[in-house]
């Protein structure tokens, strides 16, 4: 069964100095099988988002699909 949980990456800019950035990990038998960083700095929508994928059981193969979806339509 595959499970997708947060991912939470330190990113820094010269503009805007140091900030946390959140993604996606999948698991497959507790096993990191793939991460997509950087989706987000808003934690609540990446959070909303990953309950969709383990709901839905989203399979790894459509991860990036998935993502990119939600940032060019902004739902979830």
């Amino acid at each position: 069964m595959i499970q997708y949980d947060l991912q939470i990456g330190h990113a820094y800019n010269s503009e805007y100095g140091a900030y946390v950035t959140y993604g996606v990990t999948a698991f497959n038998r507790g096993k990191a099988i793939c991460t997509v960083e950087d989706i987000s700095l808003d934690m609540k929508k990446v959070e909303q988002l990953i309950k969709v994928f383990n709901e839905e059981q989203l399979s790894p193969a459509h991860l990036e699909e998935a993502i990119e979806n939600y940032l060019y339509d902004f739902t979830i």
